[in-house]
């Protein structure tokens, strides 16, 4: 059955929504005849809003289409010049800059209709009659609540078109969901709750009572790319529904580059009588999101006992967002389903059946979409009315939703298909889905969502808490003694769980799209910054713990992306963009969409093509993966061609060296273009220095390159600028730097090649660009000539920051060495944010976890979750660092599954802030390296060396005594040990699938040919084999203690 195009109970207006959205020219009423007056809408193409009537002396400005008589107008006189009545009796007039409503016609304007320039036959423009270039425009873009000023006649926004009154289109998203969500039956709340498992946000209460619940309450669900928020309301529950190739733009833009979109939701109605405000309350309110089994629900009962539970999840094995409503007791379920498409998306009006389906379509610049939900009872009866699927007296209800679109990233226009095949494979996949039973479909879910989250388990010191989630983050905001608590350390916990939890749910499977700045989840047409691909930290930081966390093949929807990207059009013509475009290579710029397409905005920034190639680069160090390497070496070396191409020789101070020319170190706008600036000169040499590494790895002759090519190489690796260069502070940031421990005279990693630090109005700019060799590249480390300046230059910058800048932060205190500092930006970042807008000072968390920027901005999540694990193991300079960076606050504690360079996995755990066990297993056959730095008990306490010197405690290899070489770093505090195992009689690299232990409590134990050392390495007495004395630390075969060992 086919839902009428009128909802009676609904009269509320789609943005957009009907495919056919032009109008004839309307019908012009004489003044003499308003008695008989032709209304009309007057709704804008763009956005699908109406001009809406406010009362006299009040801004004209948009709506929802409605039927309401505020939102009908009639054109009073001719098309050459006429005046605009609304059905209410007020006329339109113009009051300061802006459409006014005016009580008289002798105050209206005087307008005039002219033809569409944007958009021709069918669409048309108003303007004055005395000036007649500019015309009706929503200030400010499209959407609701815009006020109405002029603007030039070809700017799309103004097109508008005249609908009947009862062309009312049906409900989008926004309109159903003001409609319907803003009151909610009477509830108790069980604080009692106890989850199953611990990792879990839980609540006692709906997502509901602030400006935003989206932001602060709803709890995501996701399988790489349907995304879903619940809300878990009584009266209505509420299901908000992404997917994550709904995107407007196309592969060529360069401007206008599109916008991802809200694809709609579900609302649950109760519409039994067995619920109210006052006499008959919900007890015992409960909902939750299980982040290790990837499950929400929501538990409550009523009056007579019954009890009424939901669960939902988002399968990636059944490619569903699924959910199942359970009545238990006397009662039975009363629920009314209602599938509402979102804004702007050109959906078609819902088509609903009498097997309980659901669906809408629509076409986008680029991509055929197709949506479609299914509810399945148990017990009772089915109906379909004009709302809505109407279920009564079921015990229980299963609801199955899919959703996808022709996106396909294997051909230059990234679609391929059309309504009818995208339409048959959502079919396919509800029908299949809904086949099964719910058992089947939960026990899928969570086997393979497991196969993911339980990767990686951290402990911290045995944290646990009995709050439920806003209770928990006020409670650790309120003291230092709280944060430090076992509750408030199982927040630290949660959170790091949820950046992973987070990864998982929205960045994996076939769809080689990267999450945007804000994952998957999105409710708006006008999302902040269009929710992009953000180039100049956004989308990299949101990869940060893909490697690190055990995730790599979370990495991937992003790796193709680049690798999909790179040689077609769109990445290719950015390289040759303007006058200063190169003829080989590709970059894109700082806003991009999914298809490749891009803004121009910022367009000296082009460093980004060298920024994805050392996510290529990371991904194959982790998991030594040749064939990818190989996959993606050409996009490394025409990254690399771009630069040697476009680099010119210093012409400041004439040094001999390459520098990029004109760039800009982001967002830096005091100081916008200067040529070699830290960040580009940093990125470049990364991405030469991968380029030469891979061609070693794989073979110049391999790839196809001259011993030319490698030798223009080298020579650019060896000449170019390492954007390491050294300043010291002047003194003239006062108590700025004072009160940050910067003196007179301290040294400085310089951000700016030529321009001082003081060029930047900002002190404590968001941005750390110029400190990209310390995190998220590693070409600085302790102990050589840059490692204190970089430090310096980041203790300069302050801790205040946007949630996402605190994430970089975490991370590049942990790798300054210092885990105290980290975790103060940790506390930092865990603060409650009270903005849902742009406001870069509010940044922290909301109430469910999510990052704020401020607003909600995922990369924030990603960053932090990275930071922990970088405080728990680094291994960026091909050695596995144990506990670099742990705060004291973390006494004792656990992690395993975290994975190292080379393809190793490493359990750690700690006792009194020094290891007590480790485990590593090696997948690769990669040599092993080993540094312990852990923490002390006092700042500034010096740990005793011997505490980190492996040839005293008990390494084992598969259960066997192992060899323990000293290798020296530039780290001349915390030694470095290589170990070796005995395989046969041969004494070689520990071997793929072999396991080292560390047992930190125990003394050293022998290998077969005699290695052994002891506890106190004072006390060895060492000689050659002539018989004299030998050096404790010497290597190869010595006499310890009256033993012939090898050491």
């Amino acid at each position: 059955m086919t839902m009428n195009k009128i909802l009676p109970l609904l009269a509320l207006a789609a943005t957009g929504t009907t495919a056919m959205a032009q109008s004839p020219v309307p019908n012009f009423t004489a003044q003499d005849k308003l008695d008989a007056a032709s209304y009309y809408h007057i709704r804008f193409k763009n956005g699908g809003v109406e001009l809406v009537d406010k009362g006299v002396n009040a801004k004209i400005s948009t709506n929802y289409g409605n039927d309401a008589s505020a939102q009908l107008f009639a054109l009073i006189g001719t098309r050459q010049s006429f005046v605009l009545r609304s059905k209410d009796g007020n006329y339109v007039g113009f009051i300061g800059d802006r459409l006014t409503s005016v009580k008289e016609a002798t105050q209206a304007l005087n307008l005039t209709l002219l033809n569409s320039p944007a958009f021709g036959e069918g669409y048309y423009v108003i303007a004055r009659v005395d000036n007649q270039n500019n015309s009706f425009n929503p200030f400010g873009g499209t959407g609701v609540g815009k006020q109405i000023g002029f603007w030039d006649n070809t700017d799309a926004n103004n097109s508008l078109y005249f609908p009947l009154p009862d062309d009312v289109p049906s409900p989008t998203y926004s309109a159903y969901r003001d409609k319907f969500t803003k009151s909610e039956y009477g509830f108790s709340r069980n604080n009692s709750f106890r989850p199953e498992r611990p990792l879990t946000l839980w609540y006692s209460k709906p997502a509901m009572g602030v400006d935003n619940p989206w932001m602060e309450y709803s709890l995501p669900l996701g399988n790489g790319h349907l995304g879903a928020s619940l809300f878990g309301g009584i009266q209505v529950d509420q299901i908000q529904l992404n997917e994550k190739t709904i995107w407007t733009g196309t592969p060529t833009d360069m401007g206008g580059y599109g916008g991802y979109r809200n694809l709609g939701g579900i609302f649950v109605h109760d519409i039994s009588d067995n619920f109210d405000k006052s006499n008959n309350k919900a007890s015992g309110y409960s909902r939750y999101l299980d982040i290790e089994r990837g499950i929400g629900g929501v538990n409550y009962s009523d009056k007579t006992g019954t009890k009424y539970e939901r669960r939902y999840f988002a399968s990636a094995p059944d490619d569903v967002v699924a959910a199942h409503y359970k009545a238990t007791g006397a009662n039975k379920l009363h629920l009314r389903f209602a599938l509402v498409a979102g804004e702007d998306i050109n959906a078609s009006d819902p088509k609903y059946d009498e097997n309980g389906e659901v669906s809408f379509a629509g076409k986008l610049p680029t991509v055929f979409y197709n949506a479609r939900m299914k509810v399945v009872p148990t017990g009772g009866t089915m109906t379909v009315t004009k709302q809505g699927i109407e279920v009564k007296d079921a015990t229980e209800v299963k609801v199955i939703f899919s959703a996808a679109s022709t996106f396909d990233s294997n051909v230059a226009y990234r679609s391929t298909g059309d309504a009818t095949t995208v339409a048959q494979k959502v079919q396919d996949l509800v029908t299949k889905a809904a086949a099964k039973s719910w058992a089947e479909l939960e026990n899928a879910h969570v086997a393979d969502f497991e196969s993911y989250m339980g990767r990686v388990k951290l402990n911290l010191d045995d944290a646990a808490t009995t709050k439920h989630t806003e209770s928990l983050i006020s409670y650790y905001n309120s003291s230092s003694r709280n944060k430090d608590s076992k509750e408030g350390l199982f927040l630290e916990q949660l959170y790091f769980n949820y950046g992973r939890y987070l990864m998982i749910s929205s960045s994996r499977g076939a769809i080689n799209v990267p999450s945007n700045l804000q994952g998957i989840w999105n409710d708006k047409a006008n999302a902040p910054w269009n929710s992009d691909i953000h180039t100049n930290i956004n989308v990299q930081m949101n990869y940060w713990p893909a490697e690190t966390t055990n995730l790599s093949d979370c990495h991937l929807p992003f790796l193709n992306y680049i690798l999909d990207n790179y040689k077609d059009k769109g990445w290719q013509d950015a390289a040759r963009w303007g006058k200063d475009g190169q003829k080989v290579g590709w970059t894109v710029f700082t806003e991009s969409n999914i298809f490749g397409g891009m803004s121009t905005w910022g367009n000296n920034y082009k460093e980004v093509n060298a920024w994805y190639c050392t996510h290529l680069w990371d991904h194959y160090r982790f998991t030594r993966d040749e064939a990818f390497l190989r996959k993606a070496f050409p996009a490394i070396w025409q990254s690399a061609q771009f630069w040697m191409e476009r680099m010119i020789q210093d012409r400041v101070q004439k040094d001999g060296t390459f520098v990029a020319p004109n760039e800009y170190s982001p967002e830096q706008n005091d100081h916008p273009k200067e040529d070699g600036t830290a960040h580009a000169q940093q990125l470049i040499t990364a991405n030469l220095k991968i380029a030469l590494e891979a061609i070693n790895i794989l073979g110049a002759e391999s790839l196809g390159l001259s011993a030319a090519d490698v030798a223009q190489l080298k020579n650019y690796v060896e000449k170019t600028d390492k954007g390491l260069h050294i300043e010291e502070y002047k003194g003239d940031w006062g108590d700025w730097a004072k009160n940050l421990g910067i003196n007179k005279g301290a040294k400085l990693l310089k951000e700016w090649k030529y321009a001082s630090y003081s060029v930047s109005g900002d002190k404590g700019h968001r941005h750390m660009s110029h400190l990209m060799c310390l995190y998220p590249l590693n070409q600085v480390e302790r102990g050589d000539d840059y490692f204190q300046s970089a430090v310096n230059a980041l203790t300069l910058r302050g801790d205040a920051a946007t949630g996402w800048s605190m994430g970089w932060k975490v991370n590049l205190w942990a790798r300054a060495k210092d885990g105290d500092h980290a975790r103060r930006i940790l506390n930092n970042a865990l603060k409650h944010s009270t903005a849902y807008n742009t406001d870069q000072y509010r940044g922290g968390i909301y109430y469910n976890l999510y990052d704020s920027h401020a607003p909600f901005q995922i990369d924030g999540n990603f960053g932090v979750c990275a930071g922990i694990a970088e405080m728990l193991l680094q291994s960026q300079n091909d050695v596995i660092e144990l506990l670099p960076a742990l705060p004291r606050a973390w006494k004792n504690g656990s992690v395993s599954g975290l994975k190292a360079v080379g393809d190793f996995t490493v359990d750690v755990a700690w006792k009194n802030l020094l290891p007590s066990e480790v485990n590593i297993v090696s997948h690769k056959g990669q040599p092993m390296r080993i540094k312990v730095s852990a923490n002390t008990q006092k700042p500034g306490e010096e740990i005793d060396p011997y505490k980190f010197d492996l040839t005293l405690v008990k390494v084992l290899v598969n259960g066997r005594g192992a060899k323990v070489v000293s290798v020296e770093t530039k780290d001349k505090k915390h030694p470095t040990f290589e170990i070796k195992a005995l395989v046969g009689d041969q004494i070689m690299d520990v071997p793929a699938g072999a396991t080292v232990t560390i047992d930190f409590s125990a003394p050293a134990v022998p290998t077969g040919i005699g290695v052994v050392a002891k506890k106190d390495a004072k006390k060895k007495q060492v000689f050659g084999l002539d018989g004299r004395h030998a050096a404790s630390n010497s290597h190869g075969v010595v006499v310890v203690n009256g033993q012939k060992v090898m050491q």
